[in-house]
């Protein structure tokens, strides 16, 4: 192996574990030899490869995932309602499924809950993004009448109910010791909020 492909393979395993330790651990709690221990790298990998811990992090936020996740159901040939249970499911499992994490939206989760420097960009190329595709999404579900304030107000009641899984889980697992997050329950919780919330609009629909 030539010495250029074996900084490239220290490079991609450094972005792996990196990924997974500020997802477990947040920015702030997660520490570079942690980083290197994961990735089978010497600690002053990460300097030579990223400048710092700050731009390792930078690199390892790519919301390509999420990003797809939105194209793919935009391009779905069904109701905005049925769209919004189906976007509800998947973007549930990328939240939560154990078997098949997204490191990246588990760091997005953990900035939500507990903001560092990197809040600005996660905030720029994943939440705002994600923001205005459910706005579009729910605007075609309650008609056009509902104010901008209203419409927010919505995706932010969507959003909170499927980010208190993931945030709350330490707690749930006290008040329900038996919970695990296996696909069927997955799938009953994005069911639940994407039922409670279409009732919801629907009703403000009406109003409107």
């Amino acid at each position: 192996m030539t010495r250029g492909a074996a900084s490239e393979q220290t490079r991609e395993r450094l972005l792996s574990a990196a990924r997974e330790v500020f997802s477990e651990f947040g920015f702030q709690g997660a520490t570079v030899r942690e980083i290197c221990r994961r990735a089978e790298a010497n600690v002053a990998a990460v300097n030579y490869h990223f400048g710092s811990k700050d731009g390792l992090l930078a690199e390892a936020l790519h919301f390509e995932s999420l990003r797809m996740l939105q194209e793919s159901n935009a391009k779905v040939d069904a109701s905005p309602e049925v769209r919004l249970g189906l976007f509800i499911r998947d973007f549930m499992h990328m939240l939560l499924d154990e078997k098949n994490p997204s490191s990246q939206c588990r760091i997005m989760a953990r900035e939500l809950a507990d903001p560092t420097p990197a809040l600005d960009k996660i905030v720029r190329e994943a939440i705002a993004p994600l923001h205005d595709f459910l706005a579009k999404l729910v605007r075609e579900i309650v008609g056009g009448k509902v104010s901008e304030a209203e419409l927010h107000r919505c995706v932010h009641s969507i959003l909170g109910q499927c980010s208190y899984y993931r945030q709350s889980h330490p707690v749930l697992r006290r008040l329900h010791p038996d919970l695990s997050y296996d696909g069927k329950e997955i799938d009953d919780i994005a069911r639940h909020i994407a039922d409670f919330s279409l009732n919801g609009l629907k009703y403000l629909g009406r109003q409107a």
